[in-house]
C-alpha cells in the first residue's frame, strides 16, 4: 500500500501576482484562502486542505514544486530515508514555510520538477456567510462564480524521462498505471498514473527534446455545462481558450484548457470524472494510433491521414 494519499497542491511563480489573481480568482473562480506578502494561497470550493494552489510573484512564470499528502506522519520520514538511499538531495522544509502546511520534504524527480511530501496541514473554514450549510462542502455555492471549480484533480508534466518518471512513481509510491499511449515501435509517449481511484493523479508525457514542461494543473467540475459556462466567461473577458470544450478518449472525461495570461500556467477544467477505478487487478489500458499520434492523442473526434495530419 502506498504511503501517499493524494495530490495536495502545486506551487507556481508568476511575474504579475495581481494579474494572475484576476485570472485564477475572478475568472476561474478559485478562492483565496490566505495571502502573505507576495504569495497567495487558493483552493476550490470543495478542497478541504488549506490550499491546492499557491502563486508567488517572481521573475517569470513556472512551477516551484508539486506536493502530495502522505497517509500519516511516519510515511514522510520513511520517504525521506528512502530518497536518501536513492542518492537524492532531500530538503527538509520547516512547518509554516508554506502557509497551512506542516513539516515536509522536497526532492527532485526524474522529470525534473521538485516533489514535496507532507502530512500535517491546516483545514481552515471559510468565514461566516461563505461556509456551506452542507457539512461535506467547504464553500457555499452561493459564493461562487459560474465556472464553479470543485477540487484539485491532477497535474500533468512533460519531459524526456517520462518512462523513468512513471517507473519512479510506481516503484517508490505504488502508483498504478491506468492508461498509456504507446507507439507502434513500443515507445510509451503518455502515461496516466494514480494512487487514488481517479483516472490519474499525475500524467507524464514524453518529449524528444531535452526540456521539461509543466503542461497543466486540473480542477474538477461537476457538470459538462460548467465547461460551456467557463467558455462563455473566458470569451466575455477576452481570454483565448487553448482547447475545448471537448472529450478525452484517455480518461474518458470532458475538458477545457486555458492559460493564465500573466504566468502562462495552463489550467484544465475537467468534468467527469470519466471513471473511478476500484479494481485491485486493473490491467493497464494501452492506446495506439486509433486515437491519433505521439504528440496529439487526447481526444475523440479527430481523424488522421496516413502521414499523421488531421483532417479538418
Amino acid at each position: 500500500m502506498s504511503g501517499l494519499a493524494k495530490l495536495g497542491h502545486v506551487a507556481f511563480e508568476t511575474p504579475d501576482l495581481e494579474e494572475s489573481l484576476w485570472f485564477f480568482r475572478d475568472i476561474m473562480g478559485l478562492k483565496v484562502v490566505e495571502r502573505e506578502d507576495d504569495t497567495a494561497y487558493l483552493c476550490g470550493l470543495r478542497d478541504y486542505e488549506h490550499h491546492t494552489m499557491s502563486l508567488t510573484e517572481g521573475n517569470e512564470g513556472g512551477v516551484d514544486h508539486i506536493a502530495f499528502r502522505a497517509t500519516d506522519p511516519e510515511s514522510v520520514e520513511t520517504y525521506a530515508s528512502r530518497m536518501d538511499e536513492l542518492g537524492l538531495d532531500v530538503e527538509r522544509v520547516d512547518a509554516g514555510t508554506e502557509a497551512g502546511v506542516g513539516e515536509s520534504i522536497r526532492f527532485e524527480t526524474p522529470v525534473g520538477y521538485p516533489l514535496e511530501i507532507y502530512y500535517d496541514v491546516e483545514k481552515p473554514k471559510p468565514s461566516e456567510g461563505k461556509r456551506s450549510k452542507i457539512r461535506t462542502r467547504r464553500y457555499s455555492p452561493e459564493y461562487a462564480n459560474r465556472v464553479y471549480p470543485q477540487r484539485i484533480d491532477h497535474a500533468h508534466v512533460q519531459g524526456p524521462k517520462a518512462t523513468e518518471t512513471a517507473d519512479f512513481f510506481q516503484d517508490e509510491f505504488d502508483f498504478g498505471l491506468n492508461e498509456v499511449y504507446r507507439s507502434a515501435d513500443g515507445t510509451d509517449w503518455g502515461l496516466w498514473l494514480a494512487v487514488t481511484a481517479l483516472p490519474h493523479d499525475i500524467a507524464v508525457h514524453r518529449l524528444e527534446e531535452d526540456v521539461r514542461e509543466f503542461h497543466h494543473i486540473s480542477y474538477h467540475l461537476d457538470h459538462l455545462q460548467d465547461l460551456w459556462d467557463a467558455a462563455d466567461i473566458l470569451s466575455e473577458n477576452g481570454v483565448e481558450i487553448d482547447a475545448g470544450p471537448g472529450k478525452h478518449a484517455i480518461t474518458n472525461a470532458n475538458y477545457l484548457y486555458v492559460k493564465d495570461p500573466a504566468s502562462d500556467v495552463r489550467i484544465e477544467l475537467f468534468a467527469g470524472p470519466g471513471y473511478l477505478n476500484f479494481e485491485p487487478d486493473w490491467e493497464t489500458v494501452v492506446w495506439q494510433d486509433e486515437i491519433g499520434s505521439e504528440s496529439d492523442h487526447q481526444w475523440f473526434g479527430e481523424q488522421y491521414d496516413e502521414d499523421g495530419v488531421p483532417f479538418v
